[in-house]
């Protein structure tokens, strides 16, 4: 037999592997990293939200200062309140709302991560704003829940 009057064609390769669609490791990939790409932009707006209310506590203890720098109950008795709204916002109504007394400094200095109301800060907080008439030095009161409202930035809550 004559090799060149035999019915043969040229060799044919395959056609290129083709790009789409991409087997399900990659679907498992772009899943994974839209997953990622929600996941972060969610706990962004979360923080961003926390520093908001933070900041929006900054500006109300200032207006309280200034509004009842005079009327030391008073004064108290709304820095009390505000402590109190700063720290359900940021714990929970369930975890917080029980809280008094000793209990209630002992949240907020674990919280703080150190002692900032034990000891005098303790009575001005949880006695003297229920009394009939006193009167009490309330810079330190200030500064230590400005601190407190400070140091309550990038910590998980809830």
């Amino acid at each position: 037999m004559n090799p060149d009057e035999l019915p043969l064609r040229d060799i044919h390769l395959p056609e290129p592997v083709s790009w789409w669609p991409p087997a399900i490791g990659w679907w498992f990939m772009a899943g994974l990293m839209l997953f990622v790409i929600v996941w972060l932009f969610w706990r962004w707006q979360q923080q961003k939200r926390t520093e908001q209310r933070l900041e929006t506590a900054l500006l109300e203890l200032e207006r309280l200062q200034g509004q009842y720098g005079a009327n030391t109950k008073e004064l108290l008795r709304e820095l009390s309140v505000l402590l109190r709204r700063v720290a359900i916002s940021e714990y929970g109504r369930q975890r917080v709302s029980g809280l008094t007394g000793a209990a209630w400094v002992k949240f907020l200095d674990e919280k703080a991560g150190k002692p900032l109301f034990s000891g005098k800060l303790a009575h001005l907080l949880t006695e003297v704003p229920y009394r009939p008439e006193t009167q009490a030095e309330t810079k330190a009161v200030l500064q230590a829940i400005r601190e407190w409202i400070k140091l309550q930035r990038g910590k998980q809550h809830v």
